[in-house]
């Protein structure tokens, strides 16, 4: 019994052994796995390329400067201000075609703009305009048009227009003062056909007899029918003048 227990002490003592030799095996081989994945990481890192350097903040001011220049050689209209809507408006007109040409952001349409506003114009600029707050290009439409062409003066034009008649003036004069005006009302011309009856209304009797009988739907037609029998008019009148 004695040799026995001797021998399973032994024994036990081996397989403690045998599993201490294998905890230390797994442990080395997991150090191994650890320091292997790190440098295979490390490679991989050393291998990327290196990030861009960080460009250069561009220059605001220059680049403000050099658009306004650009814009100064298309010869921008000025406004002083006043209480002058017909000015007012050709500004608005005109600076709003050369943005049709001279693409630039919201913020820059207005800063274009409003460097060729002057005097009165620019102090009340700089009366209205915050700095912390970009305004678009329609929100300066907006408070620009409601300083110098307020809404009682639009509707003078909208009255102007609904009374609009040829009297003196030739066809083509009046046909320009046709297109003027037809601007304040869009209601009373959105369709070609109300287009014609309006600008026909106005015309002299003398004109108008002879081509209402005509039944003309194009406002083109009603146009070009009226400019032929105003050429006839005055050449009739001159053959009869002795």
């Amino acid at each position: 019994v004695k040799n026995y227990c001797i021998a399973y002490s032994e024994m036990d003592t081996a397989r403690i052994a045998d599993e201490i030799d294998s905890s230390d095996a797994r442990m080395a081989r997991l150090e191994r796995t650890v320091e292997q994945l790190t440098e295979a990481l490390r490679l991989q890192q050393n291998q990327q390329p290196p990030p861009p350097p960080v460009q250069p903040e561009q220059n605001v001011n220059e680049d403000i400067i050099a658009l306004t220049q650009k814009f100064s050689k298309m010869k921008p209209l000025s406004f002083q201000g006043g209480l002058e809507p017909l000015k007012a408006e050709a500004w608005g007109l005109e600076t709003e075609k050369l943005f049709e040409v001279f693409p630039c952001s919201e913020a820059h349409k207005v800063l274009q703009a409003t460097f060729t506003v002057q005097e009165e114009a620019r102090r009340w600029w700089m009366l209205v305009s915050d700095t912390d707050n970009v305004m678009t290009w329609a929100q300066f439409k907006g408070a620009f048009f409601e300083k110098y062409f307020p809404q009682c003066g639009r509707d003078c034009k909208v009255t102007e227009f609904e009374q609009l008649k040829q009297r003196t003036k030739s066809v083509a004069e009046y046909e320009s003062k046709f297109i003027e005006l037809a601007s304040y009302a869009p209601h009373m011309v959105d369709t070609d056909y109300k287009k014609a009856r309006k600008l026909e209304g106005g015309l002299n009797v003398e004109i108008l007899d002879r081509i209402n009988v005509l039944k003309l739907l194009k406002y083109v037609d009603v146009l070009d029918r009226a400019t032929i029998v105003e050429s006839n008019i005055d050449a009739l009148k001159q053959t009869e003048t002795p």
